[in-house]
């Protein structure tokens, strides 16, 4: 079995531990990090290979081939991270997608829009998620947020752009709900009144968009 890790060395170490101990203990397994010092513990111990890089950059899942893996295992303690992830290993039709979360809210997002295979982090959620006008929750990751709930006329900075826009400013859409319906994204998708979505991105960016006009 091919197995991709994404993550820290706490974590990633104890989980190739454990991959190794099952049978048949011949698993090709490639890690992924963004730390150099974890990819130097993480060699130094097991005769894997490691890419180390911004986790946030396609290149980086395309040189460690993640296309052609059976399992992609994301446990970033950055849990942007792990969306991101999980979203690419989505694209990429990757057989079974691990993701690890800290929330309910993106457990339940990532349950139902990418992989059934989330697992809840033991750790507390940001004291600093509220609920923002017109219905949206923020979550905040640091600096960066997930923005849930729905578009409305107030928003004149979010309705009629569309998803390369908002790319361009750094912030991804993971879905849209039009007419009690997931919707298909492309680039060309224009965000229409009464959308419901989930927006991810710079908490500088997104609550600018965010803002009612």
């Amino acid at each position: 079995m091919n197995i991709a890790i994404v993550g820290r060395a706490r974590d990633v170490i104890e989980i190739i531990r454990e991959i190794q101990a099952l049978p048949p203990r011949n698993h090709e397994i490639v890690v992924l990090t963004d730390d150099p010092r974890d990819a130097e513990l993480i060699t130094r111990e097991f005769d894997v290979a490691v890419f180390s890089g911004d986790l946030f950059d396609e290149n980086l899942y395309l040189e460690a081939r993640l296309r052609s893996v059976d399992v992609v295992i994301a446990v970033h303690e950055n849990e942007m991270i792990n969306v991101f992830v999980a979203m690419l290993a989505k694209e990429y039709n990757v057989p079974k997608i691990i993701v690890v979360a800290n929330n309910e809210t993106v457990i339940r997002m990532l349950s139902k829009e990418i992989t059934k295979y989330v697992v809840g982090r033991s750790s507390s959620i940001s004291e600093k998620v509220k609920e923002l006008l017109l219905g949206f929750k923020v979550y905040d990751f640091g600096e960066n947020v997930l923005a849930v709930g729905k578009v409305s006329e107030e928003l004149r900075e979010l309705s009629g752009r569309n998803v390369k826009e908002l790319s361009e400013m750094g912030v991804n859409i993971l879905f849209i709900i039009r007419n009690g319906h997931p919707i298909e994204i492309t680039a060309d998708t224009t965000l229409n009144i009464d959308d419901f979505i989930a927006i991810l991105g710079p908490k500088e960016t997104v609550y600018k968009l965010l803002v009612q006009k």
